[in-house]
């Protein structure tokens, strides 16, 4: 049986993760106008839909901050 860490380890996918921390920080969400970590107000109207605070852009991606981290290349 599979766990998610072999789900993790496909080389096939991403590059191999050989130390996987389990710590991996707490939900954050990106804009992609700002390029940054923001603050989101929740759209009323729809379940997944996040709005930056900072321009009011619709574009936000949210993560574990070390996913974002990684994935944008922020510093």
């Amino acid at each position: 049986m599979s766990n998610f860490g072999d789900l993790i380890n496909i080389d096939e996918y991403w590059d191999k993760r050989e130390q996987f921390s389990e710590d991996r920080g707490k939900i954050s969400y990106y804009c992609k106008d700002c390029k940054e970590i923001v603050e989101v107000e929740k759209n009323e109207k729809k379940k997944f839909d996040y709005i930056c605070t900072k321009c009011n852009w619709k574009e936000v991606v949210i993560g574990t901050f070390e996913w974002l981290k990684s994935n944008y290349k922020i510093k």
